[in-house]
């Protein structure tokens, strides 16, 4: 059964000030997460660190995990938005647009990984949510719509399985590898290494 926590902002900002208002716990909380983790978000510090009082805090946001799930559906937005046109690019080049994707993906991984961090153990507290399930569902349909393209010859005959199979391996290893702060230059031999394996593996063209 679905969590239930009141996720919604309780009003959107639309003057300069309001805007200006919400900007700065955004990046205050952004801040406390990647630098002290979960352990160190609260409303209370949220509010200091961006020099507002509690109650402007609570004059947008219910509690911190509505906070919070601004914060991953606004991280989530800008990963799709990097990788969507990488995905849906006009062309039946699959492997290159795989090997361009996994790329992509990896360096994403990589910036910010403080705050990634951060999010994915925030994020237990919010699995169970339908908004949370709905976001992940967004980018998660998508990128599966193409693999099951790519490897659509190559499958195993279980396509469902493989869908299943290259999404774990390419995020765990994405984020192993980016946790322990390899190297753009490394990060990109790796991901290549990792791409190149599934073109042979599924055939991919």
């Amino acid at each position: 059964m679905p969590r239930q926590i009141d996720l919604s902002p309780k009003k959107l900002p639309r003057q300069t000030r309001a805007v200006a208002t919400v900007e700065a716990l955004v990046e205050a909380a952004t801040y406390i997460l990647a630098r002290q983790g979960l352990g160190g978000f609260t409303a209370n510090k949220v509010a200091d660190k961006a020099g507002v009082n509690i109650a402007s805090f609570y004059q947008y946001f219910p509690n911190k995990e509505a906070l919070l799930f601004h914060i991953v559906r606004q991280t989530w937005e800008r990963q799709l938005a990097r990788l969507s046109p990488i995905l849906t690019r006009p062309g039946a080049d699959h492997a290159v647009k795989l090997r361009d994707f996994i790329r992509e993906f990896f360096l994403i991984e990589a910036a910010e990984v403080d705050l990634r961090r951060a999010l994915r153990v925030a994020s237990v507290d919010l699995k169970e949510t339908e908004e949370f399930q709905a976001l992940l569902s967004a980018g998660a349909d998508l990128t599966k719509r193409f693999i099951a393209e790519a490897v659509r010859d190559g499958a195993s005959g279980d396509l469902d399985f493989d869908v299943r199979f290259i999404v774990l391996l390419t995020t765990s290893f994405a984020e192993r590898t980016t946790d322990g702060g390899t190297a753009s230059a490394e990060l990109i031999r790796q991901a290549d290494l990792l791409a190149d394996m599934l073109i042979a593996r599924f055939k991919i063209a």
